[in-house]
């Protein structure tokens, strides 16, 4: 049986444009758009209620407080713990493992690619793009590897860019942030308290939050001045990182593509880096 989120984003559905608005809506705070009154999922939508009605019908439930108890039903079921998620994903034949996992992963990137809002792509490129403003990326205990391989490509595009560790410095990185800088923070279910508390801090020095997270009840989305969410469900019993890595190797793609300096700058890194090689052994 599919699951609510493989409903909701199947291309088959033959939707109108304000049904797809709805749709966007949802997904943008999966699920907690959908778990408030009509009125307020139509308001984000912008849209009407009789919108709502008629698509939560087409997606096959006899009116909206039905298609909540699946909501409430199809989150429950993706909170669950890792040793849970082993449990239900027992099913899975051993010898075909690898398959099955590649398999399920090319369909994550499907549905990655059905997220994507382009033109919260085009303002974060923007925004990532403005050197006026310095951009520091903060990952937890899984995610940190994703915002170090973001920032280690965004310091080879253009200068001013910062790692947010979670370590006793924190607090005096936080303090250098200012007015309109960029914090990239990468949290994702069984979030992390540090990273809300990062969120704050950012947001308390009127910084920009751009939240890379699942699709799910991140406690940070209130905040965020923009959402950048991947699936992570996988048959492993841990979550997959693809689907985000993959966003973040789009991100690099499109910054490369719009950085007419870039050739220059790569050049000039490379020539320092051959003097500082050259000294090195000559020093020995």
């Amino acid at each position: 049986m599919p699951s609510l989120r493989d409903l909701i984003t199947d291309p088959a559905l033959d939707l109108t444009p304000a049904e797809r608005k709805v749709i966007r809506a949802l997904l943008d705070q999966y699920p907690r758009n959908g778990l408030g009154p009509m009125s307020r999922l139509a308001e984000h939508a912008g849209v009407s209620d009789p919108t709502i009605v008629r698509l939560v019908k087409k997606l096959g439930f006899s009116g909206y407080a039905d298609f909540q108890d699946a909501l409430l039903s199809d989150m429950d079921h993706r909170l669950r713990s890792p040793s849970a998620l082993l449990q239900l994903r027992s099913h899975v034949q051993k010898d075909d493992a690898w398959s099955h996992y590649l398999a399920e992963t090319h369909r994550a990137l499907v549905d990655t690619h059905a997220l994507t809002q382009p033109e919260d792509v085009r303002i974060l490129v923007q925004w990532l793009l403005d050197t006026r403003h310095q951009v520091h990326c903060f990952g937890g205990r899984f995610s940190s590897f994703l915002a170090n391989y973001l920032l280690n490509h965004l310091r080879l595009l253009r200068p001013g860019c910062f790692a947010l560790e979670d370590n006793a410095q924190l607090p005096d990185r936080l303090f250098d942030v200012q007015r309109q800088d960029v914090v990239l923070v990468f949290d994702y279910r069984r979030y992390q308290s540090q990273a809300l508390r990062v969120a704050n801090a950012a947001k308390s020095r009127y910084a920009r939050v751009v939240l890379f997270t699942d699709i799910y009840a991140s406690p940070l989305r209130e905040m965020a001045d923009l959402i950048i969410s991947a699936p992570v469900e996988s048959v492993s019993a841990f979550d997959t990182m693809v689907p985000a890595l993959a966003q973040i190797e789009a991100l690099i793609a499109c910054l490369t593509l719009r950085s007419p300096e870039l050739a220059d700058r790569l050049e000039g890194i490379d020539a320092l880096r051959t003097d500082f090689a050259t000294h090195l052994l000559e020093d020995k």
